[in-house]
């Protein structure tokens, strides 16, 4: 059977949260995700979702997912586009499902108009790295993430 890639909807939602608890334990935090089902769904279902998401399958059978939203360059003047997470379940690995999904968030930025994507990865995840790397992604080692978040967030809007 041949792998499809298609867009997710808000039937959707429990797959989707599958994935993310599924990575959430490959990159050592399961007990971060805080997110259900029903706030996926009503989110996808919303007039303007604050994220869009493609489910890699075979047959009925989902093997991955990239879950992302629109970002925008202001020295560009154009939309980009964020992936925020991308995981194949293990036993689908390293057979091109990664790759058709960022071949087809790439299709996807370019059709909008995007003039890039950009995701983050971990510093421990070399699979993940070097595959990026043999896309032709280049890391951006001069910039440093920052994140604000629970009570630093709460307290600086309050302030």
């Amino acid at each position: 059977m041949a792998l499809t890639i298609r867009s997710a909807g808000r039937d959707d939602a429990e797959t989707i949260l599958a994935f993310i608890r599924e990575l959430a334990a490959y990159e050592r935090e399961p007990q971060a995700v805080e997110t259900s089902a029903a706030i996926l769904a009503q989110q996808l279902a919303s007039p303007r979702p604050p994220f869009e998401c493609l489910l890699a399958e075979e047959g009925r059978a989902a093997q991955g997912f990239a879950l992302y939203f629109h970002n925008y360059s202001t020295w560009r003047g154009r939309p980009g586009l964020y992936l925020e997470d991308l995981y194949v379940r293990p036993e689908h690995r390293r057979r091109g499902v990664g790759l058709a999904l960022l071949k087809e968030l790439a299709r996807l930025a370019r059709e909008r108009g995007c003039a890039r994507m950009e995701w983050a990865v971990l510093d421990w995840n070399k699979p993940a790295i070097d595959f990026y790397l043999k896309l032709g992604a280049v890391p951006l080692a001069e910039w440093t993430t920052f994140r604000l978040d629970g009570e630093q967030l709460r307290r600086l809007a309050e302030e």
